[in-house]
């Protein structure tokens, strides 16, 4: 099959695959044959935009033979030459990679590559050592690293080992200081100093002991395929540090009569929910619970209630470090547009968090909440655009990327909610799978055709379907309209490091986050009313609830279309909220 069977001299081979570009065109041929199209989009290009640069390189590959067009077909193929070229080009790649780019697992569930000067880094800064002490160890460490030969290092292995150095170099002092206690030491005294700063009496206890359990949940509880996937940001379980006990959010049921058991659930609940406490019952009962907290309640809680009559003026009357951990949700369908108004405003003065619901069935968070969703345990969010750029950038490709990546985690999720149940049998809890850069994913796949949002918008709308129907017979688990903030910041991270930053930043416009949200912003689309068709059918697939994030211009007018959209909406889900930034 090779057409160039004449000599060429090493310097003409060398020069052909001296360019990412044309390594990208050969990995892309590598075992299958493509149309001109396929291949255009296999390596990320536009047909129409990128025409020109995309030809030159596959000529410059074409006149030396390690590409070829098969006769029958069309189609391009890597030639015999080709093959061997692209095989000896891995075997050095790979050799380089085992050299200078070995992979390590931080504790903050970051993959990234190996550097010595962090070694050197957290010896001066942990251990206190000399600065060119700390570099001759931490260039001994890389050298019987890189004699290992281990593919993916851990921060507590390369722990062990600059341990092990320091303790043959008799440098005991310093390796006292490194010693770990679910985190490092010099960590962990940080942590009490800005615990006293804050004046949080729980930050302590909770982030000490929430490392242990992120260990052993990665490291022991969970199986090895799971913990990689999460790891290498295929999948993202949060919260990961209170997974094996804790829950994500939680429905209590308050009793005006009874306020004593009523105070003594939501303080237990303090202690094991991570994120929301939802209040439920009578004005009465609410106001009574919410004026006997305690000023300093632990941070990053939110206690949230739906918005009564004198909301604000009640407010006003509690501390301003209580009013801080409160989330207010107006019902769209229970408040009149100029009362929300008037107390919004005020609300924002006040700096208080608040959304509008599209019915009382929702969390703070727009997450479902009804008899058959009391407690949310977790949510595992599946990283859409990684799944497409694996599947070759196709449909495909992704669904059945995504379809594989849920059928393994289901079976830990519900060992999750078992876990749940015995801990906390009364609340009923749900899990959530959530997916992150979906809207980036659409744009990828739409590239090629005359990309338009619609477009985009079908493409996401066949994965959500897909996944909906694979989870339709699991009533306790949900697929929900928004994953957590630090899953969309991780996903971008380590995909950074795998793939095209110039891509990544123009799918993103220069965000450092994937979108957190199936549903495009209403920006994107030439009007409220052509966003809105694309919307509902979206919300259908969505049992677990969604989110809405809207731009404020003016008051009056964006509180009117979000009503709007409320009103709209509820006809399809009534499980989401809206939020206007």
């Amino acid at each position: 099959m090779d057409s160039h069977k004449g000599s060429l001299d090493l310097e003409s081979v060398l020069e052909s695959v001296a360019s990412p570009m044309r390594l990208r065109i050969l990995k892309a041929l590598a075992g299958r044959k493509l149309s001109y199209t396929e291949l255009v989009k296999a390596v990320g290009l536009n047909r129409d935009r990128d025409a020109g640069k995309f030809s030159y390189h596959l000529k410059k590959l074409l006149a030396v033979g390690l590409v070829e067009v098969e006769a029958p077909t069309g189609k391009y193929v890597l030639s015999s030459r080709g093959a061997r070229i692209l095989s000896a080009l891995e075997s050095i790649e790979e050799e380089l990679r085992d050299k200078s780019r070995m992979m390590v697992r931080r504790s903050n569930q970051i993959v990234e590559p190996f550097d010595r000067s962090k070694i050197a880094e957290a010896l001066i800064r942990e251990g206190k050592l000399p600065p060119k002490l700390a570099s001759e160890i931490a260039a001994v460490a890389e050298r019987k690293l890189l004699d290992l030969r281990i593919e993916y290092l851990s921060a507590p292995l390369i722990r062990e080992l600059v341990n092990a150095i320091l303790l043959d170099m008799g440098l005991e002092k310093y390796r006292h200081r490194l010693t770990r206690i679910g985190m490092p030491l010099h960590d962990a005294e940080a942590l009490f100093r800005r615990a006293l700063e804050s004046g949080d009496w729980m930050l302590f206890t909770q982030e000490t002991s929430g490392a242990i359990m992120r260990e052993y949940l990665l490291l022991g509880f969970l199986p090895r395929s799971i913990s990689d996937m999460h790891l290498s940001g295929k999948i993202d379980i949060y919260p990961i540090s209170g997974w094996l006990s804790c829950l994500f959010s939680k429905a209590i049921k308050l009793d005006s009569e009874e306020l004593v058991k009523s105070a003594m659930k939501l303080c237990s609940s303090i202690f094991h929910i991570k994120h929301e406490i939802r209040l439920l019952g009578s004005e009465a009962g609410v106001k009574q619970l919410i004026s006997s907290l305690p000023d300093k309640l632990p941070g990053r809680r939110i206690i949230s209630t739906e918005a009564f009559d004198d909301i604000m003026r009640f407010l006003q009357e509690i501390s301003r470090d209580t009013r801080s951990s409160i989330g207010v949700i107006f019902d769209c369908g229970k408040h009149d547009i100029r009362d929300i108004a008037s107390v919004s405003r005020q609300l924002w003065k006040l700096g208080i968090p608040h959304a509008y619901a599209l019915s009382g069935e929702t969390y703070f968070t727009g997450f479902r909440l009804d008899e058959d969703c009391r407690a949310i345990h977790s949510i595992i969010t599946l990283n859409a655009l990684r799944a497409a750029m694996e599947g070759d950038g196709d449909l495909e490709g992704m669904i059945s990327n995504l379809r594989g990546w849920l059928k393994s985690i289901l079976p830990i999720i519900r060992r999750g909610l078992m876990l749940a149940g015995r801990f906390h049998g009364e609340s009923k809890p749900c899990s959530m799978i959530a997916l992150s850069g979906l809207i980036e994913a659409a744009k990828l796949m739409a590239r090629g055709k005359s990309a338009t949002i619609e477009e985009a918008v079908e493409l996401e709308l066949a994965a959500l379907r897909e996944l909906s129907k694979l989870m339709q017979q699991a009533n306790d688990v949900m697929l929900v309209g928004r994953c957590p903030i630090s899953a969309a910041k991780r996903f971008f991270h380590l995909d950074s490091q795998r793939h095209d930053n110039e891509l990544l930043r123009n799918l993103t416009r220069g965000a450092k986050a994937y979108s957190l949200t199936p549903i495009p912003e209403l920006s994107e689309f030439r009007s409220l009313d052509s966003w809105i068709e694309p919307a509902k059918q979206m919300v259908q697939n969505l049992n677990g609830g969604f989110c809405l994030w809207m731009r404020l211009s003016r008051l009056p007018r964006t509180l009117s279309e979000a009503i709007y959209i409320a009103e709209e909406l509820r006809k399809y889900n009534k499980h989401g909220v809206i939020v206007v930034t």
